[in-house]
């Protein structure tokens, strides 16, 4: 055995409420007995169960105390009458973990012995514990092969401790009359708990927030203790400490357990100032869970592999900001001349685009100062987002043009919203910057150039309907924010107008209407009453 199986026995509870029928035929796989445990314990469920002391009876048995079968033992549960060889214990927990009953058994010399049944499982635990030879109520058995499983139980199972996944003896010894006095009156019964299993990881939480983010790694020997409710005050304490072990080069740790409820405590590892703050994110798979974790509870069988800590050190604030500028010519990057915007308004958001909030629950903000430029400093290392809000009369200009990404804006046009950034302990990012542009605009008139000279004369109308295409220099369509062509048609009066335009170059494109073409272009001088569309 192991030196240490405080972890098999420190959970289990004291007393359970049973019943029990026989044989063991109603659920899991064949055995002497199948036992229902219902007494708001962290083991109750249904069970195959075995029977230790061969000349003792099981009727009336409906309660009893409870023990795992690698504890040591109080005196009244050993010798004659009770268990009478408990140094064997470990080979019965070999026994119910090899799933014999069912299979073919080879002898000594590779003879076949036949299939193994249930009886000749119970008769081997007797033979191994008892000392009184018994075969009541074992059915169809054969006393080789029980010898056989018995021999083979002694040789290879001697020292067997079981693994996750495998299952734990538990020892209930029947007490029927309540007197207060441990007597155990019934037979003792074998219940086969499957074992559980709680875990993960330690980890170098570099950027402090908690999270277990790609590329952080784990810290190799961290000591990391289990506790469980050794006084039985219905309090975890943090000196109850009933298994130790250390995470491996992962970074990964685990205890395998039986059921019940249980913390983890992590001993600060030497070269970490910080603990990372607990819970956070709403992912338990990813999150620190501080130097005690809450209490976890384990049913049979379970596995919760959630259970983390994360550690940083030497953490110094971090900060981010640049610039907010007009950007005159509208190519989306901070030229030479173009000045900064006084007063913007700059929400400092977490990558979800919520925002960021100081100790007492408030936004974090700032405005822009004079020169246009602003700051967030004190930040704890981690992702954030900049929203800047634009002015009246300023949309956005182009973000992410031109390649250099300390002269362009970041801001996107729809909502003023960066990219996520991630800052590292004492970082400064001064590459967020926002590039507003006050909109333009183009318009007038389509006539009916009644005389044919170009200009438009007193008394000529508008004509109303006119097809008018936005169009880049290259002649093709300027297109808005979900890739279609903009377009518009006089009203009326023969008026048109395109608004809110970023600065830059464009044409206008009219389509004639049917039963006109176009009058000669660039007539007169005056480029307030000619026309400007080319006649071809």
């Amino acid at each position: 055995m192991t030196d240490n199986l405080q972890n098999f026995s420190a959970a289990l509870p004291d007393e359970v409420t049973f019943t029990w029928k026989a044989p063991g035929n109603q659920f899991g796989d064949s055995s002497y007995l199948d036992i229902t445990i219902n007494s708001d314990s962290t083991i109750d469920g249904q069970y195959d169960a075995w029977c230790i002391d061969s000349d003792r009876s099981l009727i009336g048995a409906t309660k009893g105390k409870v023990f795992s079968s690698y504890e040591e033992l109080p005196p009244e549960l050993i010798g004659p009458g009770n268990i009478e060889k408990p140094e064997n214990l470990d080979s019965l927990n070999w026994i119910i973990n090899q799933g014999f009953v069912g299979t073919e058994l080879l002898g000594e010399n590779g003879d076949n012995l036949g299939t193994i049944t249930y009886g000749d499982i119970q008769r081997a635990i007797w033979s191994i514990l008892d000392d009184v030879n018994i075969t009541l109520g074992l059915g169809n058995f054969s006393e080789e092969r029980a010898q056989r499983i018995a021999e083979l139980a002694l040789t290879q199972g001697d020292g067997f401790v079981p693994g996750f996944g495998q299952k734990l003896a538990v020892i209930i010894t029947p007490d029927e009359t309540d007197d207060g006095v441990f007597n155990p009156d019934k037979q003792f019964i074998i219940a086969e708990v499957e074992l559980s299993k709680l875990g993960n990881f330690v980890f170098e939480d570099t950027d402090a927030d908690g999270i277990q983010d790609a590329g952080e790694e784990g810290i190799a020997g961290v000591t990391v203790n289990l506790l469980s409710d050794v006084d039985g005050d219905g309090e975890i304490e943090a000196n109850e400490i009933i298994d130790t072990t250390t995470t491996d080069a992962n970074g990964e740790y685990h205890f395998t357990v039986v059921a019940g409820d249980y913390k983890v405590q992590f001993e600060q590892p030497e070269g970490f100032s910080e603990v990372s703050p607990s819970q956070q994110g709403g992912n338990p798979e990813v999150d620190s869970d501080g130097l005690i974790s809450d209490v976890v509870n384990l049913a049979p069988g379970e596995e919760d592999l959630s259970i983390d800590a994360g550690f940083f050190n030497n953490i110094e604030p971090a900060g981010l900001g640049d610039f907010v500028f007009e950007d005159s010519n509208g190519n989306g990057i901070q030229d030479t001349g173009e000045s900064g915007v006084e007063g913007v308004l700059v929400k400092l958001q977490n990558p979800d685009g919520s925002a960021v909030t100081d100790g007492d629950g408030n936004p974090i903000t700032t405005t822009t100062a004079a020169d246009g430029s602003y700051s967030f400093t004190g930040l704890t290392p981690g992702e954030y987002k900049v929203m800047f809000v634009a002015p009246d009369g300023f949309v956005f200009t182009t973000a992410n043009a031109g390649g250099d990404d300390t002269v362009d804006s970041d801001a996107n046009p729809s909502n003023g919203m960066t990219q996520t950034v991630t800052l590292e302990s004492g970082d400064f990012n001064d590459t967020l910057d926002a590039g507003l542009i006050q909109p333009a605009g183009l318009g007038d008139f389509v006539f009916e150039d009644s005389n044919g000279n170009g200009i438009q004369d007193t008394g000529e109308s508008g004509v109303e309907g006119v097809l008018v295409k936005l169009q880049n220099p290259d002649g093709s369509a300027v297109t808005d924010g979900d890739g279609n062509p903009i377009t518009t048609t006089t009203a009326a009066d023969g008026s048109y107008s395109f608004t809110g335009l970023t600065p830059g170059e464009y044409k206008v494109m009219f389509v004639a209407p049917d039963g006109f073409v176009f009058t000669t272009a660039n007539a007169g001088g005056d480029d307030t009453v000619d026309s400007d569309a080319n006649p071809s």
